[in-house]
Parts: C-alpha cells; structure tokens; sequence
C-alpha cells in the first residue's frame, strides 16, 4: 500500500518524515522527531486521500 517510489504527496510526505526523524535521533531532537511523526500521519493520511483524488471515487447511480 506504500508507494514512495514517485514524487506523490504521500511518498515526499514519508521521505520528509524519515529524514526528520533521522536528524532527530542523531542530534538528540525531540521537537524533530516530533515533527517527523506528524509527517508520518500527514503520509499515512495522504496514502488514503491521493488515490481518490487522483483517479475520483466510483459512483454508483440508483435505478428509477
């Protein structure tokens, strides 16, 4: 379901977070990790959202 091979919102999202958390772990930065956690949910988010943007939802029409 993870698809971070391209410049989708998701995968910049995902990519941003893992270099903040990176960062924040090396350099003993909460507030980084902080911010990268929320750039995961904002991914995750995004992961549900993009798709039906992107190709819209199916519409289902009801018979009269």
């Amino acid at each position: 379901m993870l698809d971070i091979r391209g410049g989708t919102p998701p995968g910049v999202a995902f990519v941003v977070a893992a270099a903040l958390m990176l960062w924040g772990l090396a350099n003993n930065s909460l507030a980084a990790l902080m911010v990268g956690g929320l750039f995961v949910m904002i991914g995750v988010g995004l992961q549900v959202l993009y798709p039906r943007y992107r190709y819209g939802r199916p519409r289902v029409q009801a018979a009269r």
